[in-house]
C-alpha cells in the first residue's frame, strides 16, 4: 500500500520533495500557511555552486545539487528554462584578498570542480561595458555553476505536481504534530485533522516551532534579528544596457542578470544593516549606495534605479549545515533544513525520498542528522532522535 506522507511547507524544498514523493508512488499532502514559495524561497541571489563550500562533505553535496539541477533541467517538458548554466566569474582588488581568492581556485581544481584563471583582457571583451580596477590583472571563472530564475523553478514543481493525485492545502496552518507507533497526524489552525504515516518538515526558519511539537528545541540564526550571518539584501535595478548574461561576483558587488535587462545586486557588507521588520528606502542610504557601486563598476548606468529591496532572511542551522533525518526512533517525523536550498532542493529531494520510502540513506547525508542541532525542551522527555553518525569531514 502507498505510504501516505504529508509535507509541511511549499518553499523550493518542500515542492521538491513532494514531486519526488509522489513520483515514487506515495499518496503525498502538502500544507502550506501562505502560498507557494512565499516565504525565503523568493527573496534567494539564487546562485546554484559548491564555491569555497565546506567541509568536504557539504561541498560534495552541493556538486551533486548541481548535477541534479542540470539532469532535471534536461529532463524537462516545458521549454521555459528556470536554470542557466552561465557560470561565474569573480576577480578581488585587495592582494590578501587575490591570494585567497587564487588559493580557493587551485584548491577547487583538486577537488575537480573546474576554475580557469582568466587575464584582464578576457574579463574585458566578455563584460564590455565593464569599468575594470586598473589593478586587476586576473581574475577567475567557475564554469560549471548556474544561476537560477526562483519563480519558474517554482512553476516547474508546480506543475509536475499537479500532475500527480497529490492533495495541494495552501493557506492551511499546522498547528501540532502528534506521533504513535502506527501514525503521524496533524491538526490545522481550521480544526482539521490529517493522519498518515510520515510528516516532513520543511517549512525553513519557521520549523522550530513545529519541531517543538515533539519535545525539541531547534537551533537555528535568529533571522528576526537580523544581521548578516541571518539576512542579505537584494536590490533589483530597473533595465539598463548592459550586456550581463551570468554572475558577477566582484569586491563590492554581486551582480546576476534578473530577466529583460534588469539586475538583481547584492553587498554583502551591507548586509550587517538588515533589519527583516523593516525594508531600506529605495531613495535612502543603502538604495543610493547600491547605485553608487553599480555605476563605478558599469557604464551605462547614469539612469539607474533602484526598484525593490527585499530582505531575505536565511534557514541557517546554527552550525551552517544542513539537519535532514527523523527527529525521533518513531521514524514517523523528518526534518529538512538548510542553507543553500536553491542548489540543494534537487539533489535532498531524490535522497530523502529514497529514505522515507525505502530506508536507505545515502552516505551525501551521513553528516547530517539534526541530532547536532537539538536539545529537550525543558521539562519535557522526548526519545532521542536516530544516531546517524557523523562520516570523516
Amino acid at each position: 500500500m502507498a505510504q501516505r506522507i504529508a509535507v509541511i511547507g511549499a518553499g523550493v524544498l518542500g515542492l521538491s520533495l513532494a514531486r519526488s514523493l509522489a513520483f515514487s508512488g506515495a499518496k503525498v499532502t502538502v500544507f502550506e500557511q501562505n502560498t507557494a514559495g512565499s516565504g525565503t524561497s523568493q527573496t534567494s541571489f539564487a546562485w546554484i555552486n559548491s564555491n569555497g563550500k565546506t567541509p568536504q562533505s557539504y561541498h560534495q553535496l552541493n556538486v551533486a545539487g548541481i548535477d541534479e539541477h542540470k539532469r532535471l533541467q534536461r529532463d524537462a517538458s516545458t521549454s521555459t528554462p528556470w536554470l542557466l548554466e552561465t557560470g561565474t566569474w569573480e576577480w578581488a582588488t585587495d592582494e590578501g584578498i587575490q591570494a585567497q581568492l587564487e588559493q580557493r581556485a587551485e584548491q577547487l581544481n583538486t577537488q575537480g570542480y573546474t576554475a580557469c584563471a582568466v587575464q584582464r583582457k578576457a574579463l574585458l571583451a566578455q563584460f564590455p561595458e565593464l569599468r575594470l580596477d586598473p589593478r586587476i590583472r586576473k581574475g577567475w571563472y567557475f564554469p560549471t555553476e548556474c544561476l537560477l530564475y526562483p519563480s519558474l523553478f517554482i512553476a516547474r514543481l508546480l506543475a509536475d505536481i499537479r500532475s500527480t493525485p497529490t492533495l495541494f492545502r495552501e493557506k492551511s496552518e499546522v498547528v501540532s504534530i502528534e506521533e504513535s507507533a502506527h501514525a503521524a497526524k496533524l491538526t490545522l489552525a481550521s480544526g482539521e485533522f490529517w493522519e498518515g504515516d510520515q510528516v516532513v518538515i520543511a517549512t525553513g526558519r519557521w520549523s522550530p516551532e513545529l519541531s517543538a511539537q515533539l519535545g525539541w528545541q531547534l537551533d537555528l540564526v535568529n533571522s528576526n534579528q537580523g544581521g548578516k550571518r541571518a539576512c542579505s539584501l537584494l536590490a533589483r535595478t530597473s533595465a539598463l544596457p548592459l550586456q550581463i548574461n551570468s554572475n558577477i561576483i566582484t569586491p563590492e558587488l554581486n551582480i546576476r542578470p534578473d530577466g529583460g535587462g534588469r539586475l538583481l545586486l547584492q553587498a554583502l557588507d551591507l548586509d550587517d544593516h538588515t533589519d527583516p521588520a523593516r525594508s531600506p528606502a529605495l531613495d535612502g542610504l543603502i538604495g543610493k549606495e547600491f547605485l553608487r557601486r553599480l555605476r563605478r563598476l558599469f557604464i551605462n548606468t547614469e539612469g539607474a534605479r533602484i526598484e525593490q529591496i527585499e530582505t531575505g532572511q536565511r534557514a541557517l542551522p546554527s552550525d551552517g549545515l544542513p539537519a535532514v533525518g527523523y527527529l525521533t526512533p518513531l521514524q514517523r517525523t523528518y526534518l529538512l533544513v538548510t542553507h543553500s536550498g536553491m542548489t540543494l532542493a534537487p539533489i535532498l529531494s531524490r535522497l530523502v525520498t529514497e529514505e522515507m520510502i525505502k530506508g536507505d540513506r545515502s552516505a551525501l547525508l551521513a553528516s547530517y542528522g539534526p541530532q547536532r542541532v537539538l536539545k529537550p525542551l525543558s521539562g519535557i522527555k522526548s526519545p532521542s532522535p536516530p544516531a546517524y553518525l557523523p562520516s570523516a569531514q
